[in-house]
Order: structure tokens, then sequence, then C-alpha cells
């Protein structure tokens, strides 16, 4: 895969820790790339046929990349069970 333990983002212009945590781990990165291009191709697949729905989807990702912001580094947040668990979610919504 061309892109392995990259992400969906620039890490040169990776500012927020959580970035730089996700840049600094390829498992991390693969996770983040895959869960970039399932909802892009969620949200395309929806475009066409209900615009509500695509926007959506656009809505409940940037809520989780919000909400992954904020909780990374407070106690108890495991990043990887939290990407883990988007990435479920989005293959749930696929199938």
């Amino acid at each position: 895969m061309a892109v392995a333990g990259k992400p969906s983002f620039n890490c040169g212009s990776a500012h927020r820790p959580v970035e730089r945590a996700i840049c600094a781990s390829p498992d991390l990165a693969d996770l983040d790339r895959q869960i970039d291009v399932l909802n892009s191709k969620l949200v395309r697949a929806a475009s066409a046929e209900n615009p509500r729905a695509a926007h959506e989807l656009q809505r409940q990702q940037a809520d989780f990349i919000a909400q992954r912001n904020a909780a990374f580094g407070r106690p108890g947040y495991d990043l990887q069970k939290a990407l883990r668990e988007r990435l479920d979610h989005l293959l749930a919504i696929e199938r």
C-alpha cells in the first residue's frame, strides 16, 4: 500500500498533540487514513441520493475529530480505541 503508515493529513503541518501522535505511529496513521477514505466514500455515495444524509455524515466526522482533539491527553482516553470505534461505526454504515 503506497500510503501505509501515513495519515489523511500532512504531518508537516501537524500542530495539535493528537495529530503529532497519529503521525508518530504507523498504526494510528493507518487507522486515520482508513477512516478518512471510508468516510469520503460514504459521503460521495450519499450525496447523489440524499444530500441531507451526506451532510449528516460530514457533521458526524467533524464532531468525531473535534471530540478526538479535545479528549486526547486526558486520563483514560485511548486514541487507538477511539479510532477503531469510529472505523467500526463507518464500516457498519457501509454494510
